[in-house]
């Protein structure tokens, strides 16, 4: 595992921890004792404190961040994060278990011994009892679950097999295996206007503007392809694109696309958000402002409206904007700021 400090912090691991490849661990993380860490995992605790409790495990592509100078992440002991799951500014009580491609949002709080089935999304600030299976977008109980239950659940998603409960933590639709390799065209495409993280991975025509960034490992997969990236705009980790020959797609100036999103070839205008854990499909068009909420599905060729969010699977028009959605979603200012010390970070190698 790589270990990169961020201004004056460093993170520091515990005892016995172990990790497969290109993981990264970052600023002001703390980790437990005998943790376990696959492929692509990212704790990226830049803007505030990520702490881990002992004896959790993280599915590969998993990533846990929080929300700037706003609310740190707490992951408690004997927690499982599955496989493309999200953990983001929120806590996960004792013993919970996270399925594949789960999202728990900013300041949530998920109750000890507590299931978040796969594909399912916590929404901000919910705060969920413990000892309960929780289930959809959003996510909601469905019936409460024992100790046994809870750990074949656990033993599932770590060993990666097929028991019964499997459907409630193993997605129907898993995120592919990567193929490109991590690091793969990042010197390649560098430069001291924007930012690359070295775990990423880039293959294809990359164009980035000023001030824009791709994150620990993001994965273009975009061969004989192109991909546009405008200024201010950020495509945060673990997310993917995927393109065929001959594709392209387009983002315009101030874009976030949040962690583990995944893209297909599509245009995405200028001041849009693409929630958490969402998937684009082929030729969807976002319009100018157009917001794609957390664990939503567009399905190919859907045009969202200027100025609304977009939520459901597939994805449909759900409300306008507010001001309050505006002022909360619309930070570039903030990304770049945290990008700044990234251009100067020292890591190593545990």
């Amino acid at each position: 595992m790589k270990l990169i400090s961020y201004l004056d912090y460093s993170p520091q691991v515990g005892s016995d921890c172990s990790s497969d490849r290109w993981v990264s661990i970052i600023g002001r993380t703390n980790v437990g004792d005998r943790c376990h860490f696959e492929d692509l995992v990212t704790l990226r605790g830049d803007g505030d404190f990520i702490d881990v409790g002992s004896d959790c495990w993280f599915g590969e592509y998993s990533t846990v961040h929080i929300s700037d100078t706003t609310f740190g992440a707490i992951v408690s002991d004997e927690v499982t994060v599955g496989r493309f799951s999200l953990v983001h500014a929120c806590k996960i009580g004792k013993g919970c278990v996270l399925g594949e491609h789960a999202v728990v949002m900013d300041n949530a709080s998920v109750g000890e011994g507590s299931v978040i089935c796969t594909d399912s999304v916590v929404p901000p600030g919910k705060q969920l009892e413990p000892g309960w299976i929780y289930q959809g977008i959003p996510a909601k109980p469905i019936r409460k679950i024992d100790a046994e239950e809870l750990k074949e659940l656990r033993n599932i998603v770590r060993l990666k097999t097929n028991g019964m409960g499997a459907d409630l933590v193993h997605s129907n639709d898993p995120v592919a295996p990567i193929k490109c390799i991590p690091g793969e065209g990042v010197l390649e495409n560098s430069d001291e206007s924007f930012y690359i993280a070295p775990t990423a991975a880039v293959v294809g025509h990359l164009d980035m503007a000023a001030e824009s960034s791709i994150w620990f490992s993001v994965e273009i997969d975009a061969e004989n392809a192109s991909v546009q990236v405008g200024s201010s705009t950020n495509i945060q980790d673990n997310s993917r694109i995927n393109l065929d020959p001959g594709e392209s797609l387009k983002m315009g100036q101030r874009v976030t696309i949040g962690h583990n999103v995944q893209l297909d070839a599509c245009e995405i205008g200028d001041d849009c958000i693409v929630g958490m854990g969402s998937k684009i499909g082929k030729g969807t068009i976002i319009l100018n402002g157009g917001v794609v909420a957390a664990g939503a599905v567009t399905a190919p060729n859907t045009i969202v409206t200027e100025g609304m969010i977009w939520s459901g699977n597939p994805a449909k028009e759900s409300r306008a904007l507010s001001k309050e959605n505006i002022k909360l979603f619309f930070f570039p200012s903030v990304i770049f700021r945290m990008l700044f010390p990234y251009l100067f970070i020292f890591s190593y190698i545990i």
